[in-house]
Parts: C-alpha cells; structure tokens; sequence
C-alpha cells in the first residue's frame, strides 16, 4: 500500500476532482454488479457515506476550518492505493482501513472522509482542524503515512509496496556515490600526506641519531683568546710614484 499526501486550502477543489469522471474516466469501476462513474464516500465520521456529491461533506469540512481560520492549507489529502498484485477490497473492508489509518495518523476526531476510485485505491481528506478547534499538526505525516500502511499490509495480508526510500532516483544515487568517492578519495590523500611527512620525520631523526654515533665527540666552537681582540687595519690605497716593492 503506498501513500501520496498532499494539503491544500479548499475542500470543494479535491472534492470536485475525486466525485468527477478524471482526466481519462479512471475514476470508474465496477461497484455490487454496477458500473460507478466518479467517486463514492465509502467511510468517514461525519455520516456522509453514500454520497456522491461533494458539497455536502466540504461544507461540514469547512464549518471545522472555520474555527481557525488563520490555520494555512487546513485540508489534508492522502491516496491510499494496493499493488496489481493484491486482490480487490470491498467498500467495507476499505472502510476498516480508513478508521485504522486514521487513528494511526491522529486525524481520526478531525472530520475526514474516505472517497473510493477504481478497485485499487481511495482518498482521505481531513479537515486539520476540529469542529472544537483543535488542530491535528501532521508533523512528519510522510512517515508517520509509511508505518501506518506497513502495519495495514500486514493486518489485511496485503503485498508489501516498496516505500520512498527503496525508489531513489538513479541520478541521486550515482550523485551520492560520486561524494561518497570524492570523500575517500580527499581522506586518502590526507592520510597519505600525513604519513610521508611522519616517515620525513622519522628519518631525519635516525640521520641526526647515526652521527652522534659516528661522531661521539662533536667539534666544539673555540671563543678567541682572552684578552686578546682581532684588529682591523684600514686599507691604504697605493700612491702614484711611490716604491712598492716591485721592480720597475
């Protein structure tokens, strides 16, 4: 079972779409021997079962928002849908799921209603706010959605769907491998580094160990003789027509 959620401001807008035929008449299956054109309310807690039209249910949606009106995107909407490999549920057995996955979720003393399409799948829109004004957060709804469905699989025997985390994309897996590589390959280098300069170091000190091996008895610097100071005469240039020393 995979949930799609989305939220939005008006319950007449996804109530227009879920009673209408669809964009390519997918909203029509086969209903107790009948063909059903458009969505059907199989469940919710507002006595609203039966109905096919909207406007009666968005409006009691909407009596609930009113008690909070600075509450932004107060509509809630999930898709529950079943693999092609599971069998078709009955209105009833949805109907189970929907108050199960409501009270899994903390919606259920929120006005929702559960909408049938096709044999797979069913909507849930929820009024985020309550007729007394208290309202449901849906803080980490994506996840809280997944562990509600897993335990429904398992509690109707259905085929296990694959979640959001087995469907990454291929380009932001090959993304993560290349940083995932480019972090080794800098740690690498690093660890590299650090160990040349570790042997550089290791080598210079068995260097200076050798010669104080070789050469016990170190040449020291002599300090000139006391009392005794080096100095320094200036330089005299030679004179024009002077004897020099050198025959002429």
């Amino acid at each position: 079972m995979i949930a799609k959620i989305t939220r939005g401001k008006n319950p007449g807008d996804i109530g227009a779409y879920l009673h209408g035929p669809g964009k390519a008449n997918e909203h029509t299956y086969t209903a107790a021997g009948q063909r059903v054109s458009g969505g059907v309310v199989i469940a919710s807690n507002i006595a609203m079962e039966g109905h096919f039209d909207p406007s009666q249910w968005a409006g009691e949606l909407r009596k609930a928002m009113h008690t909070r009106p600075e509450i932004k995107n107060p509509v809630w909407h999930a898709s529950l849908r079943n693999t092609t490999q599971d069998r078709t549920l009955s209105d009833a057995v949805w109907a189970d799921i929907g108050q199960s996955f409501a009270e899994d979720m903390g919606f259920a003393d929120h006005p929702w209603v559960m909408v049938r399409h096709g044999h797979d799948h069913v909507h849930l829109v929820v009024s985020r706010v309550s007729d007394e004004g208290e309202v449901w957060h849906a803080r980490n709804d994506r996840r809280a959605a997944q562990t509600a469905c897993t335990k429904l699989e398992k509690a109707y025997g259905l085929e296990t769907a694959p979640r959001r985390r087995e469907q990454v994309k291929q380009p932001v897996l090959l993304e993560r491998e290349n940083a995932r590589f480019k972090t080794q390959w800098v740690t690498s280098q690093r660890v590299q580094k650090e160990h040349e300069a570790q042997e550089a170091v290791e080598k210079a000190a068995q260097r200076a160990k050798r010669r104080v091996s070789d050469f016990p008895n170190q040449p020291t610097t002599r300090s000139p003789s006391k009392g005794i100071s080096p100095v320094a005469r200036p330089y005299t240039p030679p004179q024009p027509g002077r004897d020099t020393g050198y025959e002429r």
